[in-house]
């Protein structure tokens, strides 16, 4: 279990810690390594990125930072442990049911990366009605189907429609907002 300290930085809105190069050859390196990561007193399951220079950078969360009074340029302690638990999440009945009619989003949703399932799924257990389980799941069948295509295939595409801008983007992250609301815009004072 490697222990390090690190400044706390600020990556947009997210707060993150550079994994030093040593700890991450001790996790038995890799791009995106699984980790229980332990800090300001609590354990978090999450995912080491890539940093460059054969680093990697930590997510932390600033629901066990702000209560520990920590915030970007402080220093703080953190200790990983490769995790072996599955990351694959369990598909809700209703959701796998709905995937099998559609098969564009079934796609969309096997192939996109097991954080993004976990969101959407939680996004629909969360829901305490029925009627809004199910304009959830509908949501979230309709984002998968208008997902970005690769890369690849957007240089191959002949005529690429483009998103309209007043219509949000697939929100696949708790950070970035929730299903089908579009990201907070700041006014920039005049002149500036």
């Amino acid at each position: 279990m490697p222990t390090f300290t690190a400044r706390i930085g600020k990556n947009w809105i997210m707060r993150c810690v550079i994994v030093p190069a040593g700890v991450m050859r001790s996790l038995g390196g890799g791009l995106r390594i699984p980790v229980v990561a332990s800090y300001a007193g609590e354990k978090v399951l999450t995912t080491v990125m890539p940093a460059g220079q054969k680093r990697g950078r930590l997510v932390v969360l600033m629901d066990i930072l702000r209560p520990a009074g920590l915030d970007t340029g402080d220093r703080l302690e953190v200790t990983l442990t490769r995790s072996t638990a599955p990351r694959e999440p369990v598909v809700p009945a209703d959701l796998k049911r709905a995937l099998q009619f559609r098969p564009a989003a079934r796609e969309a949703f096997e192939q996109g990366p097991p954080s993004m399932r976990r969101w959407m799924i939680r996004h629909i257990e969360e829901a305490r009605r029925a009627g809004t389980r199910q304009a959830r799941v509908d949501l979230i069948l309709e984002r998968l189907v208008e997902r970005p295509r690769p890369r690849a295939a957007k240089a191959q595409a002949s005529d690429p429609a483009p998103r309209p801008l007043d219509e949000p983007p697939f929100q696949s992250h708790p950070c970035l907002g929730a299903v089908g609301t579009a990201p907070r815009q700041t006014q920039r004072p005049p002149g500036s």
